[in-house]
């Protein structure tokens, strides 16, 4: 009896951990829209587009390098049309985030724990650390591309958001594929 009550309590913590709070009222995804996603978006991107950086310190295979290199390009394409997007529209904070203290100092300890993590590793390992990183980034920044996307009332930063949606898509379908293969056999 004891286990099934355990499994029970497992079963109910896990189901209200999934339970989605209430969905946010227009208004809020109105402001949102103008307000932190573009800037939680901008902030990621200004990372993402320096991951080729490590590609001059550590020697990897050609086809690590071709995606790392595209992810980089197409991070620093995104992160400077942002920048050009806020000069168009003062009212476009790509500085406040609004993300708690908290969260902020998460955000940097997980960080540098991954920079460790790619620095102390090689070959295989390396890319598959730099791989997954690059996939949990991808997925972060498609989505909210794509959650701007559903909020966005300006048709220009609309079509934007969306092109942009199908890059980072496109680059994580790509990512996980390389992921996907197997090792290359020792010499190769």
């Amino acid at each position: 009896m004891r286990k099934l009550e355990l499994l029970a309590s497992v079963l109910l913590a896990a189901s209200l951990g999934c339970a989605s709070p209430d969905a946010p009222s227009r208004t809020q995804e109105v402001h949102a829209s103008s307000g932190h996603g573009y800037a939680l978006l901008y902030e990621i991107l200004g990372q993402e587009r320096q991951v080729a950086q490590l590609l001059l310190i550590k020697v990897e295979r050609d086809s690590l390098e071709t995606v790392i290199r595209a992810i980089a390009e197409i991070c620093d394409e995104a992160y400077h049309r942002l920048e050009a997007l806020a000069k168009a529209d003062p009212g476009l904070d790509l500085v406040d985030t609004g993300l708690p203290i908290e969260e902020v100092r998460t955000r940097q300890s997980i960080a540098a724990t991954r920079r460790d993590q790619l620095l102390a590793a090689s070959g295989r390992e390396l890319e598959l650390q730099l791989l997954l990183s690059q996939n949990e980034a991808l997925t972060y920044m498609a989505h909210l591309a794509d959650t701007l996307s559903r909020s966005e009332g300006d048709p220009a930063r609309l079509a934007y958001v969306r092109e942009l949606w199908k890059d980072l898509t496109r680059l994580q379908e790509d990512v996980l594929a390389r992921v996907r293969r197997p090792a290359p056999a020792r010499g190769s």
